[in-house]
């Protein structure tokens, strides 16, 4: 069992330094796109790329994808979630996992377990449902270019559901609560 966070602790710190090479390439090229498509737009040439609102979109998208952590932060706060993001790197301390814990866990019963479960889970959740921010955005930018014929509000789902992800450990436990099964 202590593999198995082990290993979803790795896969959280790699996913931790693949998103902001992501997001910094995109942020980039989502910002050149927008200065050619208006470019495009000044020599009269026609298409969703030299759309108005697409090149305001690929700007607006680019420039936070190049601030990231202070989009994602953003969208936490409006949400009431107090996480924090930074795309500083993998500085997180790896979870430390004992039987202890699980023990715990088991003794006040199946919910704490899942609590207890989702918070050694925690580092996996952030940068996954990081990620998944960054390809709801995404795929919206490309359903306004005419490249995906996704509809706005599964795009939009997306991006709400990655940042009830990225807390998953915290809904989870107030859901529980709610509910009445944690006091």
């Amino acid at each position: 069992m202590e593999a198995l966070f082990s290993f979803a602790q790795e896969i959280g710190n790699s996913l931790a330094y693949l998103l902001p090479t992501l997001c910094y390439i995109t942020g980039s090229s989502f910002l050149a796109g927008s200065v050619y498509g208006i470019y495009s737009r000044g020599k009269g040439e026609n298409g969703p790329a030299s759309n108005l609102f697409v090149c305001a979109a690929l700007f607006t998208v680019g420039a936070s994808f190049l601030s990231f952590p202070d989009f994602l932060n953003m969208g936490n706060k409006s949400l009431g979630f107090t996480t924090t993001a930074s795309l500083a790197g993998s500085g997180a301390t790896p979870m430390k996992f004992s039987a202890q814990d699980i023990q715990t866990g088991i003794n006040k019963g199946p919910t704490a377990l899942l609590v207890a479960f989702l918070h050694l889970f925690r580092m996996y959740f952030a940068c996954y449902g990081a990620l998944l921010v960054y390809w709801g955005m995404v795929r919206q930018i490309g359903r306004m270019k005419g490249q995906n014929n996704t509809s706005t509000s599964v795009n939009l789902l997306i991006i709400a559901g990655s940042f009830l992800l990225m807390n998953a450990d915290t809904v989870a436990e107030a859901t529980c609560k709610k509910l009445g099964y944690l006091t």
